[in-house]
């Protein structure tokens, strides 16, 4: 194993309604590191989603502790939470998250207006981080102007303009049909071989197969962490292998 990037030691998260605490966290320890492609598996409820929130500095857990890369994160205060995500994490959801009135190319650099970069830096960022993801010729439309395949791409365009060190993705293929998501995880893949580190909540199993590794959830404990059989990841890689690299397709885009 090489360099750590997250690791969490009895983790709990705990919730209120009322009066009653809703334990979501049951004390959860979790080690992945750097540039490993990880998807974490569970039925509603399992705790997956708080989880991620975790990892992503979007919540602090109720005790335990969270290392981020090194930097204990556990309980930063807001304005240092949002620095952490600002500086290591890029993120991407099932609803791609993307503003309709902005174009493509905006969306992708607002993010980078609050990193602070200058004008022109991060305009050229932006338009190279979608034109590596095959939007070349559509820079400049609207998300109702695109293919859920387009937004989705954007949305990754947008995670990794900032050059992140860790990607987190919510379900990233669930709105997408199959030949989109395959193209998706074909982007993921290229990002991991980058060494990227990739963190992925799915609830397919044909997802799950194209990560090295598979965590299990259930009511709130890590109940099995698993490396990808051989022989299903590689079949994983073939079906990626032989997608052509993201290009404009005629009629691609919604009407």
């Amino acid at each position: 194993m090489g360099a750590v990037m997250v690791k969490v030691n009895a983790v709990t998260k705990d919730y209120r309604m009322g009066k009653i605490k809703v334990p979501a966290l049951r004390g959860v320890d979790l080690t992945i590191a750097s540039g490993e492609m990880v998807a974490i598996m569970g039925p509603s409820g399992s705790g997956k989603s708080t989880l991620m929130n975790i990892l992503g500095c979007l919540d602090r857990p109720t005790s335990g502790r969270y290392e981020l890369d090194g930097e204990e994160v556990s309980q930063k205060s807001d304005r240092q939470l949002a620095d952490i995500r600002n500086r290591k994490i890029g993120f991407i959801f099932q609803s791609f998250n993307l503003f309709p009135q902005l174009t493509a190319l905006e969306n992708v650099e607002l993010p980078l207006i609050y990193r602070g970069l200058a004008t022109g830096v991060r305009r050229a960022r932006a338009e190279a981080a979608l034109v590596r993801l095959g939007l070349k010729e559509r820079l400049h439309h609207r998300p109702q102007e695109l293919s859920g395949g387009q937004q989705q791409r954007v949305a990754i365009a947008r995670a990794v303009a900032a050059e992140p060190e860790v990607v987190l993705a919510d379900e990233p293929t669930g709105a997408l049909d199959s030949r989109s998501g395959e193209e998706i995880l074909a982007v993921f893949q290229e990002l991991h071989a980058q060494g990227i580190t990739v963190i992925m909540v799915t609830h397919d199993p044909n997802v799950a197969c194209h990560c090295e590794r598979i965590l299990r959830l259930a009511d709130g404990v890590i109940v099995a962490d698993d490396q990808v059989r051989q022989e299903d990841y590689l079949v994983a890689q073939e079906v990626l292998a032989a997608l052509p690299v993201p290009v404009e397709v005629e009629g691609d885009a919604q009407a």
